[in-house]
């Protein structure tokens, strides 16, 4: 029985050391990824490229954006003019002057109809056309109707969205939580709690849009510095 164990626990080290992230590194201004050994595993020939996570990472050759991942492999093409990570296994893609979502095959799960797009975030993943945001599900439906002037991330079950100039906060159903009143407005962190603007002062409010305690000046001047 020790024995199995002993062969079980050794398997699964040697996955788990294969299964590490590469280590992007710098070459006579091109980018390259090294493995946990320090060896090469793709030569630096790369404009730029981003972190590896959860085995992806972004490169751009020709000024155009494709995917790599552990073993190097360059498995979506560079084709893309703006590219964003996978996020609940689809990625935020520019073909031909539109915005759209593939998954890691490079099929085409939201088609390139948008001004602009980000990844998700709970689910949901904020979209532009013609000048108004909304957003749409994993499978492309609209969820939330193009219906703001800007919108934000959701995050705490809020997100941020404004109509006109002043911002408020909405459900993941597209409930307004929070009547748009602000001048601003950040995402609500861990602790239900989000900073809002009202002209020229901060605030901290909770979820019911109670102002909690307003930030001095200093305090949001190192808080922006530590971001």
């Amino acid at each position: 029985m020790k024995r199995i164990t002993a062969i079980i626990a050794f398997v699964c080290s040697i996955f788990m050391a294969n299964a590490q992230d590469l280590i992007r590194f710098y070459q006579e201004g091109k980018v390259g990824y090294k493995n946990s050994k320090n060896e090469i595993v793709v030569n630096p020939s790369y404009q730029a490229g981003s972190e590896m996570k959860d085995g992806i990472a972004i490169v751009v050759s020709d000024n155009k954006r494709g995917y790599i991942n552990r073993s190097g492999k360059e498995f979506i093409a560079s084709k893309y003019d703006d590219a964003a990570m996978f996020v609940n296994g689809l990625a935020a893609v520019k073909f031909g002057g539109k915005y759209g979502f593939i998954n890691q095959k490079a099929e085409w799960v939201i088609q390139p109809i948008y001004d602009e797009a980000h990844s998700f975030a709970e689910g949901l993943a904020r979209v532009q056309r013609t000048g108004k945001w909304g957003y749409v599900n994993i499978k492309g439906e609209i969820a939330i109707p193009l219906t703001y002037d800007f919108a934000h991330d959701f995050s705490s079950g809020l997100a941020a969205v404004s109509i006109g100039n002043k911002f408020g906060y909405i459900s993941t159903k597209g409930i307004s939580i929070i009547a748009p009143q602000y001048d601003g407005a950040m995402a609500f962190k861990n602790d239900n709690t989000a900073v809002v603007n009202i002209k020229d002062e901060s605030f901290v409010i909770d979820k019911a849009g109670k102002i909690l305690r307003e930030i001095e000046k200093y305090e949001e001047h190192e808080r922006r510095e530590k971001k």
